[in-house]
């Protein structure tokens, strides 16, 4: 038996396993799904928030209607945004870990587990060179989006004294 399989056969699963269970399985992880859209939606917000109001700041900035403590105050606003949305991408990921892993408890129901075969292809994200996790990648976007606010509030203290 290979892994990603569970020990039932088609044949037992048919007659053993109720047609709830696999209701209850397609409902489960379509949640799944709900929460990778969200967590989506989510970052599409903050992208555009944050870079639009750097576009904005740069604007205005060189139109000297913001002063030096409007930067700053613009600046931590941005870095508490960044910080804000990198805790969300963590909590989004530990969601989805936990549903994967109700998932996985399911499927050891079910004659084959395709979530846990496909983890186990992927080396279970271990080795970046199989799967670059998209958390990986997701985790390092408001990392980039901070520096330019931190630049921002350093320009501004300078100004300041």
């Amino acid at each position: 038996m290979t892994q990603g399989q569970s020990t039932n056969t088609t044949a037992e699963s048919t007659e053993e396993r109720p047609p709830e269970l696999i209701d209850q399985y397609t409902t489960y992880v379509d949640t799944t799904l709900n929460v990778s859209n969200r967590r989506l939606r989510n970052n599409r917000f903050y992208t555009f928030l944050l870079s639009g109001t750097l576009a904005v700041i740069s604007v205005l900035a060189q139109t000297e209607i913001i002063q030096a403590v409007g930067l700053l105050i613009a600046s931590g606003l941005g870095v508490a945004l960044c910080v804000l949305w990198y805790a969300s991408i963590r909590s989004y990921s530990q969601l989805n870990g936990g549903k994967y892993a109700v998932v996985q408890e399911m499927e050891e129901e079910l004659p084959f587990d395709p979530f846990a075969r496909e983890w186990e292809v992927l080396d279970e994200g271990n080795n970046w060179r199989t799967y670059l996790t998209h958390t990986r990648v997701e985790r390092k976007i408001p990392g980039v989006l901070i520096l330019p606010y931190l630049a921002l509030g350093v320009y501004a203290l300078l100004q300041l004294l």
